[in-house]
């Protein structure tokens, strides 16, 4: 026998009396090395956990193992099915987020059209000359004195009929969407 195999063999007794030391030695470096290479750059931080998991479950099944290279061939099918899981629990994440925001982006569509037919009802239910002036202001944006221009009427009654809409819209709306539309904009 080699002296390399020779060391094996005394490693693997080692290993069967529950003592890692020197398989850490003789193979930790070589499985670290193939776990990054086999977990790839985005996950290499992930491969010394895949190693450390192999060993262990290895130790658990340590008496099993009637040869260095039973226990190798364990140890690297063991590395790999960590990391093949880990890619499963990676992908099978990233489809669970993209559903939530395909769920969330679908729930604020149906809240933002479910507001905007309240705000549409309620401000087509304003009494003509309310919904004019108010339309005027809030949509077209323009000021006091060009609705009053516009319109042909006084700037104090644009604002009181300005007034008058909103007065009718907050009763209409519920408070908070009311607020967010009126007050915090403005």
């Amino acid at each position: 026998m080699k002296v390399s195999e020779d060391i094996d063999v005394q490693m693997l007794n080692e290993f069967k009396q529950g003592r890692l030391e020197m398989l850490y030695r003789r193979l930790y470096p070589a499985l670290l090395l193939y776990a990054v290479r086999y977990a790839g750059e985005q996950n290499s931080f992930l491969a010394e956990d895949c190693v450390q998991n192999a060993v262990f479950n290895a130790w658990k099944r340590r008496l099993q193992f009637e040869s260095v290279e039973s226990l190798k061939s364990f140890l690297y099918i063991s590395i790999k099915n960590e990391i093949v899981s880990l890619h499963r629990k990676a992908k099978a994440s990233e489809r669970y987020l993209s559903q939530l925001e395909e769920d969330v982006f679908f729930q604020n569509s149906v809240i933002d059209q479910e507001t905007q037919l309240l705000l549409y009802y309620a401000i087509r239910s304003l009494p003509e000359r309310e919904r004019q002036i108010f339309e005027l202001s809030f949509i077209e944006g323009l000021k006091i004195t060009d609705i009053a221009e516009q319109l042909n009427v006084s700037e104090s009654t644009v604002k009181k009929t300005k007034a008058k809409a909103l007065d009718i819209l907050r009763e209409k709306l519920p408070r908070e969407l009311f607020l967010f539309f009126f007050v915090l904009k403005n």
